[in-house]
């Protein structure tokens, strides 16, 4: 009769641990501010809408935003995997992967658009880009499921606020759930990691 454990954890150094969870709690704070700014500028900024030029000061915000959101991003997955002892095993390996292709493309989309007062998408790009961030985080909550160091709970908080508060279009204060999931995280991560 078989059971389902988590994978083994490989050996981390103390330093190592106390570096990562460094990492993680400085870009959770990245993260929550960027989700509270979104929040504040989907509901009292003016923005365009169409795919073109800059008209608004709140465009050169708005794009402006999305850099922490994705440094946050490429900066919290590694952590975790550290604190995690690695035990999110392959998924963990193929969201960060995943992840961090569609972060650093939207990264350099951003600062293009900054550059070029533009909020053009290169066709698909976008969209795509998007996609693979929040494939990336589901791929990555999946093997965290069985790593057990965070609650599940908040795993299915993570994605569902990476969905709602950067990927997909919702108006108002969608980010602000990203932003509580984060803070929980910071919270809870310095309780639940298992020290070498």
């Amino acid at each position: 009769m078989s059971t389902l454990t988590a994978p083994a954890a490989r050996t981390t150094a103390p330093s190592d641990v106390t570096n990562a969870l460094r990492r993680a709690r400085a870009a959770l704070a990245l993260g929550t501010a960027a989700a509270v700014l979104l929040a504040g500028i989907n509901l009292f900024v003016a923005t365009s809408t169409d795919d073109g030029k800059f008209h608004h000061a709140g465009d050169y915000w708005l794009t402006a935003d999305g850099i922490p959101y994705m440094l946050a991003l490429l900066a919290l997955l590694p952590a975790l995997r550290v604190l995690q002892g690695r035990r999110d095993g392959r998924l963990g390996t193929a969201g960060i992967t995943v992840a961090s292709i569609g972060a650093v493309v939207l990264l350099a989309m951003f600062v293009y658009g900054l550059a070029a007062a533009t909020n053009g998408s290169f066709g698909p790009t976008y969209v795509l880009a998007s996609l693979a961030t929040l494939i990336g985080v589901v791929l990555y909550a999946a093997g965290s499921w069985h790593a057990r160091v965070l609650p599940r709970w908040l795993l299915v908080l993570w994605v569902v606020g990476w969905a709602v508060g950067s990927v997909l279009p919702v108006p108002g204060p969608a980010p602000l759930l990203l932003a509580a999931a984060y803070i929980v995280m910071a919270f809870v991560l310095p309780r639940r990691v298992p020290r070498p």
